[in-house]
């Protein structure tokens, strides 16, 4: 990874119900606004993260890159006919789009990190996406032996860029139903909006066990980090998480006093 920016607060949002209706722009004045994954589509943060590969590639393809700084997972450039002549060998789908660049980004679909892969459904599909001279910084999702998802992985960043203050909002853990939680569920890169939910009492390889995990391992990882779970009102949702009690950093807060910190 090049050179990280310094910030003091952060607020990382996550994709859950709970973030819909906030005035996402107003934070911009108080915090450097770190998003993930399908988030540009509606709104522009500081700082974009995505590491699935379907995602990755349809944010270099149309986001705008020069609005935000931006970490994609494995985003390293080769040389286009390095590519060309890896695409010869591949047989199955492909989404290739080269746009006459000399380099190009190649995600293979044997092991393809995807959002669906652990339900059942990845598309074995390799991406190719030509690149040129940008901002763009590859990330990776190990971390401490973890294995980080998108969402955790972008409130790790905002540590490593050394903020004080970090706000998680919209990183929901929990549903009000068995369904997914998430405002972009049902379009591209996402599962189904009846897809079900990862809940505390299904298996341990389910998402939730791995999120609850990765969270802790940032909280103990900086422990000089004053972390802050928003949470609505809403008792399905805001929930205290037995595994982090001795995380004597992490304070949950609601979104009414969040309004009131930051006054918007």
């Amino acid at each position: 990874m090049n050179a990280l920016t310094w910030i003091d607060t952060a607020v990382c949002l996550g994709n859950g119900q709970s973030r819909q209706g906030l005035d996402l722009t107003k934070m911009k004045d108080y915090a450097t606004v770190i998003g993930c994954n399908a988030i540009y589509r509606d709104f522009t943060p500081d700082i974009l993260v995505a590491l699935d590969s379907a995602m990755s590639h349809e944010i270099y393809r149309k986001a705008n890159l020069n609005d935000m700084k931006t970490y994609l997972g494995y985003w390293t450039p080769i040389p286009s006919f390095i590519a060309e002549t890896m695409l010869l060998e591949q047989k199955g789908r492909v989404d290739v789009e080269f746009n006459g660049c000399q380099e190009a980004v190649y995600h293979g679909a044997d092991g393809v990190f995807t959002f669906i892969q652990g339900h059942g459904k990845n598309p074995g599909i390799t991406y190719v996406t030509g690149t040129k001279e940008d901002k763009v910084q590859t990330i990776e999702p190990l971390i401490n032996d973890f294995a980080y998802a998108t969402g955790t992985r972008s409130i790790y960043l905002s540590c490593e860029m050394g903020a004080d203050e970090v706000y998680i909002i919209g990183h929901d853990l929990y549903s009000t139903d068995d369904k997914v939680n998430n405002v972009y569920a049902g379009t591209d890169c996402y599962v189904k909006e009846d897809a079900d939910y990862a809940r505390p009492d299904k298996s341990e390889k389910d998402d939730l066990h791995h999120w609850i995990k990765q969270h802790k391992n940032t909280f103990d990882s900086y422990k000089f980090t004053k972390f802050y779970k928003v949470n609505p009102e809403d008792e399905s949702i805001n929930v205290r998480i037995k595994e982090w009690e001795d995380c004597e950093n992490l304070e949950y807060i609601t979104l009414k006093e969040l309004d009131e910190k930051f006054k918007i």
